[in-house]
């Protein structure tokens, strides 16, 4: 596959690079382009720049619906500072059949010889240098390129780009000023830096209004969801499942499928042994089980919630962060995310092989909301389990409880902030929420 790479901070990303990643695709017939949110450019430091997971949850909703662009994590997962040729590097070690183009501004030329292991870039992919407008002298570049082909080796292209007087510090700049960017930025991504207030500034904000934003309750800018029972309709297959591998069905066993609802797999198996006896075939059923679920979400017949694509699709452009914390294991989350096409709707997933204490401890929504970079009072977490609720109400978040096999208790009714019937019930009082803050700004 022939794949064009556009890097850059992205704070926040642009039309121009969208523009400058679909001009490069058609000119030098690419497959796909990725775009790449830098770690820490060296010509970065010391300035404020926005964080990882804020730049990254950006460049991914500004690629959203657009099938031939990807985003790659791959210079944010390094420390340090970010360099093009270990870049490179990684990529063809990760995709050696691949063909790369990286595509740079035309300044680039003047730079090359200044960057680190330039001949390594350049053993690793072509580059393009993206001219400015029609002033740039197309054949003073041409003829750089060639010499510093010449002396490096690889290949080096020149591509006519048109000038767009539009950067990144513009529109930080409108956004600190309240004024609109619309049509400067994908409106994904005019809503995520709105919702998580990344360029506004408190200057000009009277003192008592200030106080009254802290003393009123907090809205949700994060939300997170558990996964089975919630999103995808797999409690009921777990239980009918087991009920039926079981040589023994009983209902003391389905009760104690029920109690271990939204509880991690060492929970599970110290529950059923417990209550069943230590010589129960737990280890030998689970297997059985995790081979026909492996089965159905292959052949692509996983059941999903109803409205669940819908409530993650309009989150996900509204704004707001989405964070994914399940107590099943990661292989399997993710497996099952992807085949059902939901795994993209989440900036963070944190499952049960990354926590310690099963729900109804907090930790797993507490180290979900702080990979998030939101405190635990601005993230609604939207559960189906008793467990999964009692958790969140644990960890100081707002619960809404969509119920799955067992209807809310007493204790529930007590707990959750919301009970609702399905997922779009639950996305109509997350919207609730928003026009209300709305309303308040108005007046």
């Amino acid at each position: 596959m022939k794949i064009g790479l556009i890097g850059g901070t992205f704070d926040p990303i642009h039309v121009g690079h969208l523009l400058l990643g679909e001009w490069t695709r058609e000119q030098f017939g690419l497959d796909e382009i990725w775009f790449l949110p830098a770690g820490m450019p060296y010509f970065k430091e010391g300035k404020k720049v926005s964080s990882r997971l804020d730049r990254l949850a950006m460049t991914k909703r500004a690629v959203m619906g657009i099938p031939a662009a990807k985003v790659s994590s791959v210079e944010l997962e390094r420390e340090g500072r970010t360099y093009t040729y270990e870049t490179v590097e990684a990529l063809k070690r990760l995709y050696p059949e691949d063909e790369f183009t990286f595509v740079f501004g035309a300044d680039c030329l003047d730079q090359l010889d200044g960057w680190r292991f330039p001949d390594r870039i350049l053993a690793g992919c072509r580059i393009v240098a993206a001219t400015r407008g029609a002033a740039s002298d197309l054949t003073l570049m041409r003829e750089k390129a060639q010499q510093l082909s010449a002396r490096f080796g690889g290949e080096i292209k020149v591509m006519e780009f048109p000038a767009l007087e539009i950067s990144s510090t513009l529109i930080r700049q409108r956004f600190e000023k309240g004024l609109s960017n619309r049509f400067l930025i994908p409106d994904a991504v005019e809503q995520y830096a709105l919702k998580q207030k990344l360029y506004q500034s408190e200057q000009g904000i009277p003192n008592e209004d200030r106080t009254h934003r802290m003393e009123e309750k907090a809205k949700p800018r994060a939300v997170i969801f558990d996964m089975d029972g919630t999103l995808l309709d797999t409690e009921r297959l777990f239980v009918d499942i087991w009920m039926d591998l079981d040589d023994n069905p009983s209902p003391k066993l389905e009760q104690v499928l029920y109690d271990v609802i939204g509880t991690n797999a060492v929970h599970t198996k110290a529950h059923f042994l417990e209550v069943l006896g230590e010589d129960y075939p737990y280890d030998e059923i689970r297997a059985r089980l995790a081979r026909i679920v492996t089965g159905v979400w292959e052949a692509g017949a996983l059941p999903v919630k109803a409205g669940a694509r819908a409530c993650l699709e309009t989150l996900y452009a509204s704004g707001y962060r989405l964070g994914l914390a399940s107590s099943t294991a990661r292989s399997i989350v993710e497996a099952e995310l992807k085949s059902v096409g939901l795994f993209d709707f989440f900036d963070i997933i944190v499952c049960g092989d990354d926590i310690k204490a099963s729900k109804p401890d907090p930790e797993i929504f507490l180290k979900t909301a702080a990979l998030l970079e939101t405190a635990p009072g601005n993230c609604l977490v939207v559960e189906d389990s008793f467990n999964g609720i009692r958790a969140a109400k644990a960890a100081g978040m707002r619960p809404l409880m969509v119920p799955d096999l067992k209807a809310p208790d007493e204790e529930m009714r007590e707990l959750s902030e919301w009970i609702c019937g399905d997922l779009k019930e639950a996305l109509a009082v997350i919207r609730s929420l928003e026009e209300a803050e709305e309303k308040g700004k108005r007046f």
